[in-house]
């Protein structure tokens, strides 16, 4: 009981999406509290069947005054067996738009703000949509073989494709705008391109940070090297080398330790030795190449087919191809817990396996939680009208913007709003990488120059509205505040009389 407890004061702001692969029923998608004391999911996402690998994107609500009044997040789902991307929001458990898609795809991104949806074909096509419009803003073959995994940096600088052709290319966001095969031009060159891998990429993580100087890259492969690449100097940092293929990896956010699962075993690595206080790898560029010994690995008795770190890096969630999720302690790799995914025993056969699992703090617009929230600020006036109470503070965030269908064809590039043009030449520092696509570009066939020299009229009502509604934002917010404080000391108050 107590290490449950411990689970929860860990977990107590954390959700996991879970998606599965089903024959046999339908809805394989669902968030799990990882800290709940039942196994019973928040919510079960309906109308997916066979979630793929590497085909289950999710991004948080956005409650900040960047977005207004904020907006709900969004997950993308895409089927194994069919051309079928399903798109859905935490407030409700159908989905808000189900579309299809030109071909079926091996695996998809959503950009971290979902404004971007890339998606990558088994015959190495390379597709990128708006999601609100669903305009097709890239379509082109970017590898050879089928792309395995797809990941966005952090400021939607850019784009990095691996694929079965063990090659990993850099994409930066301007690039991929400008291109478009109606013009019959060739296909743009990669900001980089990382060919050290000897087998297909399975897994990959992208640090934290602007593109291309703060972020960095790790790849997993079959080949059975684990590598870390500098994005900035486009090298190769460090090479890990397994005896076995290294199918998942998942990364500390402050790089102190990596996770990796092969077949059926989870091993942590520590990047700090601490007998000897000295860093693991960082002589990658020069051959050097790190054996990695059976050390902090736990076995299981069921291959491992998804892992994902903890918010707060303290436990590991294994998925496993019997439908089982297992947190295992960090520190300890002991199995704290097991999540029998919903629908499934921990005696489920092989045929429901875990295909995905993401971690992510719990969305403050999760269906569950609205329903309790709205349920708990009731009541009852004088008149017998039931009515909302004066503490309502939380409210529906807005559903995004989701186009009916996606586009088949690419618009001309001067069609599109996000051709990024270069109104100055760009000056080279010290600290530039030697590109000029990384922040900026402008289309190969330029129109006339833009015009400044007329003063354009600017509508003051916008911004008078604008500031309205953050100034009423603020003084809910401080309201919040308030209550949670009154109630922070009645609670102290009580439980110290």
């Amino acid at each position: 009981m107590s290490s449950l407890r411990h689970v929860s004061a860990l977990f107590a702001n954390e959700i996991l999406v879970t998606a599965s692969s089903s024959t046999t029923q339908r809805g394989a998608v669902y968030v799990l509290d990882p800290a709940a004391s039942t196994q019973t999911p928040l919510l079960h996402w309906k109308g997916t069947s066979q979630a793929a690998p590497h085909c289950v994107s999710c991004v948080a609500s956005a409650t900040h005054a960047v977005h207004g009044a904020g907006t709900s997040g969004l997950v993308a789902v895409m089927e194994s067996d069919k051309a079928v991307l399903h798109l859905y929001s935490w407030q409700r458990d159908q989905a808000l738009a189900r579309l299809v898609l030109p071909q079926k795809m091996s695996c998809l991104a959503l950009s971290p703000q979902a404004t971007y949806l890339a998606a990558g074909g088994h015959d190495g096509r390379l597709y990128v949509w708006e999601v609100a419009t669903g305009a097709l803003l890239c379509s082109m073959e970017a590898h050879y073989r089928a792309i395995s995994v797809l990941r966005w940096t952090e400021d939607t600088g850019a784009l990095i494709t691996a694929s079965q052709d063990a090659r990993i290319c850099v994409w930066s966001l301007p690039t991929l705008m400008q291109y478009t095969d109606l013009a019959g031009r060739a296909a743009p060159s990669p900001y980089v391109t990382f060919s050290d891998h000897s087998l297909g990429i399975t897994d990959m993580h992208v640090t934290s940070g602007a593109f291309p100087g703060a972020a960095r890259l790790w790849s997993a492969s079959d080949d059975g090297t684990v590598k870390l690449w500098d994005l900035a100097a486009r090298r190769l940092m460090t090479t890990l080398q397994w005896d076995e293929p290294i199918w998942h990896l998942a990364v500390d956010p402050l790089e102190r330790f990596i996770v990796v699962a092969a077949k059926s075993s989870v091993q942590r690595v520590d990047m700090y030795d601490t007998t000897t206080g000295h860093a693991l790898g960082g002589r990658g560029s020069t051959g050097v190449v790190e054996r990695m010994s059976d050390t902090h690995r736990v076995s299981l008795s069921e291959p491992v087919s998804a892992i994902a770190l903890s918010h707060m890096a303290s436990h590991v969630a294994v998925g496993t191809a019997h439908g089982v999720v297992h947190i295992i302690d960090v520190l300890t790799l002991q199995t704290v817990r097991t999540l029998p995914v919903a629908g499934t025993t921990a005696s489920a056969t092989p045929t429901t396996p875990v295909t995905s699992i993401c971690s992510l703090v719990r969305p403050v617009d999760l269906m569950s939680t609205l329903t309790l929230r709205g349920a708990a600020t009731k009541r009852t006036s004088a008149r017998g009208d039931t009515e909302a109470s004066a503490s309502t503070y939380i409210e529906s965030l807005p559903l995004p913007t989701i186009a009916p269908q996606f586009a088949r064809t690419v618009a001309p590039v001067m069609e599109t709003m996000h051709v990024m043009l270069r109104p100055v030449p760009h000056v080279a520092t010290a600290h530039d990488a030697p590109s000029s696509d990384v922040l900026y570009a402008s289309p190969q066939n330029e129109g006339p120059a833009l015009s400044t020299s007329t003063p354009r009229s600017i509508d003051t009502s916008v911004y008078e509205a604008e500031i309205q509604a953050l100034q009423a934002q603020v003084q809910r917010a401080k309201t919040l505040n308030d209550q949670l404080w009154q109630h922070l000391v009645q609670t102290q108050a009580g439980a110290s009389v």
